[in-house]
């Protein structure tokens, strides 16, 4: 009833195979287990409507370039999920990423990111505290106590399945904005 209210609606962007493509650091076994048995269970397997993810184990054509897999992957994706650990902020890879998701704001006008932070990070970072400010529902935290999760999780879907713009706060957006 809210959502109504507000004006929110689903995002839905042309050509879209996935709901959210989720980059995070592959290298890590810790991060890699969370998203495989926790963010990809909660996503795809729980809830009312299932979210299809588009992952790099499962969902990249093995031996091709790593720009064409991150770009057909955020390209094919609604939205881009970046699990944020101090290790993963440091890479080529989450910058690749990065660059590639706004490359499709600057093309497409379409605002695709989204940031998961399992550890806090970039917290002296102006992207981050830019990010806040215009958009601070995009910017989600791993909660600190169990008691919190149900919450976490559901946040998390509603941020996914939402048009970013429409979160956009109303002060700063209509600055940069067509409407």
């Amino acid at each position: 009833m809210k959502a109504k209210i507000k004006g929110y609606r689903a995002f839905n962007s042309p050509g879209a195979i996935y709901d959210v493509f989720v980059t995070y650091d592959t290298t890590d076994p810790h991060v890699t287990e969370w998203v495989l048995k926790n963010l990809r269970v909660k996503l795809e397997e729980e809830g009312e409507n299932h979210l299809p993810l588009c992952l790099e184990e499962r969902d990249w054509t093995p031996g091709a370039p790593l720009v064409n897999n991150l770009t057909q992957s955020i390209q094919y994706s609604r939205k881009t999920l970046f699990v944020l650990t101090e290790g993963y902020v440091k890479t080529g890879v989450f910058k690749l990423a990065m660059y590639l998701a706004h490359q499709r704001l600057l093309d497409e006008n379409l605002d695709v990111i989204v940031l998961l932070m399992l550890e806090p990070v970039l917290q002296h970072s102006h992207f981050l505290r830019l990010r806040r400010r215009l958009c601070e529902k995009s910017v989600v935290e791993w909660p600190r106590t169990a008691a919190a999760e149900p919450w976490f999780w559901q946040n998390l879907r509603n941020v996914v399945r939402v048009d970013n713009k429409l979160m956009y706060n109303k002060k700063y957006s209509k600055y940069f904005t067509s409407k």
